[in-house]
């Protein structure tokens, strides 16, 4: 008889501040058709290509708060700024700022805290506006907003979005529809949206999961 002995790779691999070297701090991750991991980090923008780290410096030296690769652009937002990066001929990744290319007027102390593809569009969110960047025209379209926007969700290609005080919305036309002003939706934050057939499924930061259809909505017991 043969014993034949060999070792697992874990489901599972950490790795820490020590290793991947940059800030303490992560806020979102994105991965590349070709399988390369983005960070969001205090320091800038992480990349992993499966053996090793590399940091590129946020621009203006803030924390980068967001980050979403599509085809060969990887889009991240960061203070009062945002846009893509582009790998160039030495394979090193350049920064393009959508905002001084289109010479935007964000505002004071804005931050950029979630990007979405949502058809031909690049979504950024801060906490006041939407920007919409046209991937085909370059054409920039805004949302704004006098309450906070807590997060932006993309459900089965309709981006819905929360603003405290006044409710859950979606995005029509390019324009802020709402959706429901029930309580649940203007004084909780929503951490999540899913759909289940005509239902959405929305998970409130202190009450729970609720359904939402035909603007009726019920408690979830999971």
């Amino acid at each position: 008889t043969t014993n034949v002995s060999s070792q697992e790779l874990p489901l599972v691999e950490n790795f820490s501040q020590k290793k991947y070297n940059a800030g303490a701090q992560n806020w979102s991750l994105s991965i590349s058709k070709e399988g390369n991991l983005y960070v969001a980090n205090n320091f800038g923008l992480l990349e992993f290509n499966g053996a090793k780290w590399k940091l590129y410096n946020t621009p203006n030296s803030t924390i980068m708060r967001s980050v979403n690769v599509f085809e060969d652009k990887i889009f991240t937002g960061f203070y009062m700024d945002f846009g893509y990066w582009l790998r160039d001929d030495y394979g090193e990744l350049q920064f393009t700022s959508l905002v001084t290319k289109h010479n935007i007027p964000v505002l004071e102390d804005e931050q950029f805290w979630n990007i979405i593809k949502y058809d031909d569009w690049i979504l950024f969110q801060s906490l006041q506006r939407i920007y919409f960047y046209n991937l085909k025209t370059n054409e920039i379209k805004t949302i704004s907003s006098d309450v906070k926007i807590t997060k932006m969700f993309s459900v089965r290609n309709t981006i819905y979005f929360q603003q405290l005080g006044k409710g859950l919305f979606k995005i029509d036309n390019g324009e802020p529809k709402l959706i429901s002003d029930n309580t649940l939706f203007r004084e909780n934050d929503i951490i999540s949206i899913h759909q289940n057939e005509n239902q959405l499924i929305i998970l409130t930061n202190t009450e729970g999961f609720v359904k939402l259809e035909n603007n009726l909505i019920t408690y979830w017991e999971s």
